[in-house]
């Protein structure tokens, strides 16, 4: 009984998404156009700068 119900949420939930990408086309597009901000990098060498400190390079004498 538990997996009929399962597997029927599960129906459901699928046709749900069906019926909102043919009435809402363009929200997925709207979704996956959002653009991640750039990570931060070194001037110096180009690695990642992680956290607020200098980068290891300006650190070696």
């Amino acid at each position: 009984m538990l997996i009929k119900t399962v597997l029927v949420f599960l129906g459901l939930m699928v046709l749900v998404a069906m019926l909102g990408r043919a009435f809402f086309p363009s929200a997925t597009n709207r979704i996956l156009r959002k653009s991640v901000p750039k990570a931060a990098r070194c001037r110096n060498c180009g690695r990642y700068l992680v956290g607020r400190g200098d980068c290891d390079c300006k650190k070696k004498a």
